[in-house]
């Protein structure tokens, strides 16, 4: 083959619908390769510049190519709702009751904008850098190779976090709808092993369906919920504090603790988690920069719903308010509300651990032929790694007393980054005179735009840093209080 052949057959792929994929110095290292006579193995270099999805695809010729990039803005949008509203959104009247009611609002609206504004920032970095697939790498630009460790690992700690909590979220509805019929322990084992084989499919794209059954289930169980405590249909405990002092709510917190507060604030900032698998779902999108529409659908539906099941909640609720709020209701209305709760319960777990678990996943097969294969060793290798990342959930989950404390440690010290202060070191990284390299265009901070997203990424890298500390107190203060008053169980306790 000529070189003129050869350039038009390695350029495949180098540009999709307008988006550059990076390909371009790797195509023309094919061609001088090539033209001078030399064989390529398919063994591809590790450069977030390059997209290892579409470098595999323009190496391999033998039809043995998984297609990850095939999800459209909709789906996206869908599968990123999905994953950010899950049961947590009947925590959120007891988030109202500890912020007050106008003190909610304006936090969940607040915090909700400036996650869709640090995930168009993200989006803006992927573009720029396609051979970013994860939050890792992200790090890994900025930072250099402990900056992709540690927000690398930050994530495998995250989901791993993600996939106790929903197995000990299963056990309490479980226990809820049988009465503890059997040891909680069996529960949560039988979560475990459903929500494995239910994690089978390595494409995000593919997971649209559950993620809209998913959306759907708990939008109808936290219906049945305000309706419920709307109509009276309240439990026994709730029956016998109201008989004793009326329902109150107010707009502003009332007798509050600094922990209260700062847990209900924390609370908030974690259901915006979402962000976290940004740069995955970019990474599987025909049109990368699309994802910017398919965050804002995902923000607005969260943010409406967060605010109308937490305000109407704690109107009827007030100081008597649960979390979640699933236990102001009576024991039949509350059974059949978790069991609709329960498919939500499910997906949204497999959505939040998949994300660790496909940094994993493309880290490790990055240079290797099985990151796209169709083959059964690659599939079975997938799976491989969502039991290890379950199974170390569940054995988590039920060995360390203190698991929801912990649970705030670590999110503490990644979550907000990933929802806040991650992404203004990323704009700053990419837009700053002081970072520019050889080769760059002249870069200012000369616009009106620029300046509002250079004070912004400052300010959200404030937050971060006073978050972080404020939550490591708050778990803390959380784990001196449950010890102090023993309500800490045993480990693998029924």
């Amino acid at each position: 083959m000529d070189k003129q052949g050869i350039e038009k057959t390695v350029s495949h792929g180098t540009e999709v619908t307008g988006t550059s994929y990076g390909n371009e110095k790797h195509a023309e290292s094919v061609v001088a390769h090539a033209a001078a006579g030399e064989t390529l193995d398919p063994i591809f270099e590790s450069n977030f510049e390059v997209d290892p999805f579409h470098q595999q695809r323009d190496a391999k010729d033998n039809g043995d190519y998984v297609d990850f990039r095939t999800m459209g803005w909709f789906r996206a949008g869908l599968i990123a709702t999905a994953e950010n509203i899950a049961l947590g959104i009947l925590s959120f009247p007891s988030v109202f009751q500890r912020l007050g009611l106008a003190g909610g609002i304006i936090t969940t609206l607040g915090l909700g904008l400036i996650a869709f504004l640090t995930a168009w920032i993200m989006v803006d970095f992927k573009i720029r850098h396609m051979g970013v697939m994860h939050f890792g790498d992200a790090g890994g630009v900025v930072f250099g190779k402990w900056g992709a460790r540690i927000f690398g690992w930050g994530m495998v700690l995250k989901a791993t976090g993600l996939a106790g909590s929903h197995v000990l979220v299963g056990q309490t509805a479980f226990e809820f709808m049988t009465n503890h019929v059997i040891c909680n322990v069996w529960w949560g084992f039988i979560v475990t092993i459903v929500s494995i084989i239910m994690s089978y499919n390595r494409q995000w794209h593919k997971l649209w369906w559950l993620s809209f059954v998913s959306l759907a289930c708990i939008f109808i169980a936290s219906f049945m919920n305000m309706i419920g405590v709307g109509i009276g249909r309240h439990s026994d405990k709730f029956k016998a504090q109201t008989a004793k002092a009326p329902v109150e709510y107010h707009a502003a917190p009332t007798h509050a603790t600094l922990t209260d507060v700062l847990g209900a604030f924390t609370n908030i900032v974690f259901a915006y988690g979402g962000n976290m698998a940004c740069f995955s779902f970019c990474s599987e999108m025909k049109k990368p920069n699309d994802f910017k529409k398919s965050f804002a659908m995902s923000q607005i539906v969260a943010t409406i719903s967060y605010i109308v099941v937490g305000t109407v909640i704690y109107c009827y609720g007030g100081d008597y308010t649960t979390s979640p709020a699933i236990g102001m209701l009576d024991h039949k209305l509350g059974i059949a509300a978790y069991a609709i709760a329960m498919v939500t319960i499910m997906v949204s777990g497999i959505l939040g651990a998949n994300v660790g678990i496909k940094y994993i996943y493309v880290t490790t097969l990055r240079n290797s032929p099985l990151l796209t294969s169709k083959s059964l060793k690659a599939q079975m290798y997938w799976m491989l790694m969502v039991a290890i990342m379950w199974i170390a959930g569940f054995i988590l989950s039920e060995l360390i007393p203190f698991f929801n404390p912990l649970l705030t440690i670590v999110s503490s010290l990644f979550s907000v980054w990933f929802v806040c202060g991650g992404a203004g070191f990323l704009w700053i990284y990419d837009n700053h005179p002081r970072f520019a390299k050889e080769g760059d265009k002249e870069r200012a901070i000369d616009t009106p735009a620029k300046w509002f997203f250079y004070i912004f990424s400052i300010f959200v890298i404030l937050i971060s840093c006073a978050i972080t500390p404020l939550g490591l107190y708050s778990a803390g203060m959380s784990i001196k209080t449950g010890y102090s008053k023993g309500s800490f169980h045993h480990p693998f306790a029924c």
